[in-house]
């Protein structure tokens, strides 16, 4: 009778992690929500940030921001007036677009490459009411 118990005990250990791990993958893959708060996250919290290197050009940038904003992510918050659109410049909003792709397409090396033109950072690169996630 033993090892009927720890059988049943092993299979409901391995059947909550089984539905653990999905809603898991499942949350992870729900775009991220901008925050207009003050709070930040932490600039050392251990996660990595992707923004492009210092070293590319406009047309690049450019390109990346349009690209990533036709790949389903949301770029409302670099829009004209928006939150992320303050200061409005070509990079900063090609960073945000290259971050919110990045994370939403599992926090990968390949997701932050734009042909070779991003880079992993460990700075929250967040600034005024524009939260990074």
């Amino acid at each position: 009778m033993k090892s009927s118990s720890s059988a049943s005990f092993l299979l409901c250990t391995v059947v909550f992690h089984l539905f653990s791990s999905t809603a898991a993958v499942e949350n992870d893959s729900k775009p991220p929500i901008i925050s207009k708060g003050d709070s930040k996250l932490s600039q050392s919290d251990g996660r990595k940030f992707c923004v492009s290197k210092p070293e590319a050009s406009d047309a690049q940038l450019k390109k990346n921001l349009d690209w990533a904003c036709k790949q389903g992510i949301d770029c409302s918050p670099v829009e004209p007036g928006a939150v992320c659109d303050d200061p409005a410049s070509l990079r900063s909003r090609a960073d945000f677009a290259m971050n919110t792709y990045y994370r939403t397409r599992g926090e990968t090396k390949n997701a932050c490459d734009f042909e070779g033109t991003g880079r992993l950072i460990d700075t929250n690169p967040s600034y005024g009411e524009c939260t990074y996630l």
